[in-house]
């Protein structure tokens, strides 16, 4: 069947525009989601969505939406199958009937007609069934936080350490922030057990394949045991991970390294203009690209497309890297350029009364996340640490104060939602979810908010966090590491 060489599908934004069509049309809707750095993502927008049969198909029987994962976090969060890019097929209401992630063009034109022809046949026994799985009762919270969880995790740190090759486990390795920074502390209390593991997981995020060699930065993970095969794409959250583990330890090849990301940032994941908008969000994976070539080949294409998208919490991590690393590094400058991209993200979104926005530049997008608050709180007191200017402990407050009022649970269990709820939500958007890592960030931002304005609220509003955190943590195995850390801040509080 002919293709073309670019997309032929006429997406629809996600919104109740897209869903209403669907329902008066009484067809599915198709809902691709993925975010911009994804090579299979684009892969199937230049194939499956170019062809013309798979085109035909979806304007006939379905409602396609095309979804961005990391300017919509919260409808990734709900509807990611787990890779991207996601292939997700919804009932009108917003309620998922299946789907799978990269799909070839046949694969389409053979799956398109059996999910909608299974959804005409059986469209009233789908819409019973996800009436009947609408409410589910709630997961009660632990009366207190479990100081237990750093001793558990720490005997859970050591099992999983790859002693062979560093990081966590036989399969994928990627920087894992939380658990590296929690080993690094439990190395400073004198435990060399835990200096191994993070001196070695250091060295080998220092000498192997995570490390871009050829524009610095580094990749989001690599697929084997030994630091090698990397996934090509580089994310602003990983890079900021990254700088703030190699400025810990006092170590040459790891300020080489740290050097090395600071460069690719401002380089690649920055607009040098003075008047800058903030860290760009990620760019796009090509193992073509980085393939191995002599040192006088130049690569067939340029570099891979930058997604210069400014959000809200990515740029509140990298700008906390780049003012951590103006001390270490002795650079003035980098802590000149966190307060510039801070004072943008904040002055360019934020509203009285509605916290600031997801994606820089736009007051029309996603509002009210908590991810964004929480990270930009973070770094304003950062800022405030090292600046002494009192305008960002009060915009930290304001963002927290946000928090507590719109984002807490209201069902009585404690815990922050991860985004504003209101009437015009669809399909899974209006189901609660607390997000555990992001929570745990929060508990730590509202205690060092107790300690610098000595307001026990905040302190008691974080105990409250971290109780309804409890039950879940140790679920998250070694990524239960952000609760540990910020035990350990509530009892340095205490």
């Amino acid at each position: 069947m002919p293709a073309a060489t670019t997309c032929l599908v006429e997406w629809r934004p996600w919104g109740r525009a897209a869903f209403d069509e669907a329902r008066a049309g009484q067809v599915p809707v198709l809902l691709a989601l993925g975010p911009g750095w994804c090579p299979a993502g684009a892969a199937m927008l230049r194939g499956a969505y170019a062809d013309t049969g798979v085109a035909d198909l979806l304007d006939d029987r379905f409602v396609p939406i095309r979804v961005d994962a990391d300017e919509h976090p919260d409808v990734a969060d709900r509807y990611g199958l787990g890779a991207w890019p996601t292939t997700a097929f919804l009932t009108p209401d917003g309620q998922v009937l299946g789907g799978e992630t990269y799909a070839t063009a046949e694969r389409m034109r053979d799956l398109l007609p059996r999910v909608a022809d299974a959804f005409e046949q059986q469209r009233d026994a789908i819409a019973a069934r996800g009436a009947a799985s609408a409410a589910q009762p709630a997961v009660p919270a632990a009366a207190a936080p479990d100081p237990d969880v750093d001793a558990w995790l720490g005997d859970r740190l050591l099992a999983q350490f790859d002693d062979e090759h560093g990081g966590f486990g036989d399969g994928v390795k990627r920087v894992h922030g939380a658990a590296l920074e929690l080993a690094w502390r439990r190395a400073g209390d004198g435990d060399e057990a835990f200096g191994a593991v993070f001196e070695r997981t250091l060295r080998a995020m220092v000498r192997g394949g995570l490390y871009d060699e050829l524009d610095g930065g580094v990749f989001r993970y690599c697929a084997r045991r030994d630091w090698t095969a990397p996934a090509t794409e580089k994310l602003l959250a990983v890079n900021a991970d990254a700088l703030r583990l190699f400025l810990l330890p006092d170590d040459d090849g790891c300020l080489d390294r740290a050097i090395g990301v600071v460069g690719y940032v401002r380089r690649t994941l920055a607009d040098p203009a003075p008047d800058h908008p903030g860290f760009f969000a990620s760019q796009r994976g090509d193992p073509d690209y980085y393939r191995p070539r002599a040192a006088a080949d130049a690569p067939a294409a340029g570099p891979p497309a930058v997604d210069r998208a400014v959000y809200a919490d990515g740029t509140a991590l990298m700008a906390r890297a780049f003012a951590a690393a103006s001390e270490t590094l002795r650079d003035s400058s980098l802590l000149e350029f966190a307060v510039d991209a801070m004072e943008h993200v904040v002055a360019g979104t934020y509203e009285r009364g509605g916290g600031i926005a997801h994606r820089s530049g736009s007051r029309t997008g996603v509002r009210g996340l908590l991810s964004d608050q929480v990270r930009a709180a973070a770094a304003l007191l950062d800022l405030h640490a090292l600046t002494d200017r009192e305008v960002y402990l009060d915009m930290a407050q304001e963002l927290m104060h946000f928090a507590i009022q719109h984002l807490w649970d209201p069902s009585g269990g404690g815990g922050f939602l991860d985004r504003v709820h209101g009437p015009e939500d669809i399909g899974l958007l209006r189901e609660p979810l607390q997000p555990f890592a992001v929570n745990c960030e929060a508990a730590r931002v509202l205690l060092r908010l107790a300690t610098i304005t000595a307001d026990p609220a905040f302190r008691d509003r974080a105990v409250a966090t971290l109780a309804a955190q409890t039950a879940a943590a140790r679920a998250h195995g070694v990524d239960a590491a952000p609760y540990a850390l910020a035990m350990r801040d509530l009892l340095d509080v205490d």
